[in-house]
């Protein structure tokens, strides 16, 4: 491992009265170049202290900080990163991991233009938002935050990131004011499943993530766009048959800028219809839990699918789900299709529990409500609109929903 560096300037290092070394910046430059490492085998916060000016350019995903950060100590550690033309500081707080050999690996990549797919860093294979190269909402520098050697890494608080504005400048099509941080999985290759919650202070040029579990530290960090980032982590979306009725559940571990949920069913997994709509949370990074019900679901098998629709529009569907309501001869309705008039025909041990009847259009919308009174019941059909509609008939505890075409 090359340990070189090139110290320009003012720089003072001393022996603290733990005999650990400390790196104290007063107008000084460490420069790390060539595939060299500044290694800080001193894990507390102090180690490196900046005292007036000067910084510590690590430009490159070799060009590396190893820090010896161990469990961490809960205080404010500075990474005084900078350049000729700015200074680009990492501030951050650790604590809670379980190994005190511990180490934390730091640099900064900054991409040589806007189109940050031709220069991503080692493990990164993409800057992809929906399939679609995303380089011009992605701010032109990543950031090296990489624990190793821990069994349970430290969780990081007031994790503050830095930036110029020449970084999301034209040809970048970012919203200064916009920007959020993310970070790369670099286990499940994405960067859309986590959003940290990020504020962004637009005079300071900082991004500041208030907390981030241990668990979701990967290797390299970014900035986006929060307008182009996908909406929405979804863990599952199921359906499942409960008194004849089909109840939808979903849940997401986080959400950014999220609008509404739609759940849309079919009786042949191909042609759509919507049934309903739940508003989402807009932004969350908790485990956050959803249920809808098909009131007037399909006979026999039918087919689920959940639409996710950010704020700006944009939308994912989620894989399809299938559920079978089983059809009870109790109860028939002809003919059907039907023009004028619907017969509902019932066995007389049906009446006697004095069935109720809901008639719903295909969107689930309630027409109409009544008893059900003889075993030949007629229902008058001529003002509905051509279409497919629903009786939803509900008697001992049970609902047996059929459907019929109004021509």
């Amino acid at each position: 491992m090359k340990r070189i560096l090139l110290i320009l300037s003012m720089l003072l290092i001393f022996l603290s009265g733990h005999s650990q070394a400390k790196i104290i910046l007063n107008g000084g430059i460490i420069n790390i170049t060539n595939g060299a490492v500044l290694v800080v085998d001193n894990p507390d916060n102090t180690a490196i202290i900046q005292t007036g000016s000067g910084y510590i350019k690590s430009e490159g995903a070799s060009n590396r900080i190893i820090w010896a950060i161990g469990t961490g100590n809960g205080n404010n550690y500075l990474v005084p990163f900078g350049n000729a033309s700015n200074y680009l500081p990492l501030n951050f707080k650790a604590a809670f991991g379980s190994d005190a050999s511990g180490k934390f690996i730091f640099s900064t990549y900054p991409t040589a233009t806007w189109k940050n797919s031709d220069y991503l860093p080692p493990g990164v294979s993409n800057v992809n938002s929906s399939g679609i190269d995303n380089s011009a909402n992605v701010i032109d520098r990543f950031w090296q935050i990489n624990p190793q050697g821990y069994t349970t890494k430290p969780s990081l608080t007031n994790l503050i990131f830095t930036y110029s504005d020449n970084e999301y400048a034209v040809p970048n099509t970012i919203a200064e004011a916009a920007l959020i941080a993310q970070r790369w999985n670099s286990v499940a290759q994405m960067w859309d499943d986590y959003f940290p919650v990020s504020s962004i202070s637009t005079v300071n040029n900082t991004i500041t993530v208030s907390s981030i579990n241990g668990s979701q530290l990967f290797d390299w960090w970014t900035m986006v766009s929060s307008s182009s980032a996908l909406p929405v982590t979804l863990v599952y979306f199921k359906a499942s048959v409960q008194n004849q009725k089909v109840v939808t559940a979903w849940q997401t571990v986080s959400e950014q800028n999220s609008s509404y949920f739609e759940v849309w069913r079919s009786k042949n997994a191909q042609q759509f219809d919507s049934v309903g709509r739940l508003a989402a949370a807009g932004n969350s990074t908790s485990v956050l839990n959803y249920t809808f019900t098909d009131n007037a679901p399909y006979s026999n098998t039918s087919y689920y699918r959940l639409k996710t629709v950010d704020q700006d529009g944009k939308f994912k569907w989620s894989p399809i789900v299938s559920v079978n309501i089983e059809v009870s001869s109790d109860v028939l309705i002809y003919p059907n299709p039907a023009t004028d008039y619907l017969i509902i025909s019932s066995s007389v041990n049906v009446i006697n529990k004095k069935p109720i009847a809901k008639l719903y259009d295909a969107k689930g919308k309630l027409l109409k409500y009544f008893v059900i009174k003889s075993t030949n019941q007629q229902l008058n059909i001529t003002t509905l609109s051509a279409g497919e509609y629903h009786i939803a008939i509900s008697y001992d505890n049970q609902t047996q929903t059929l459907s019929f075409i109004k021509k």
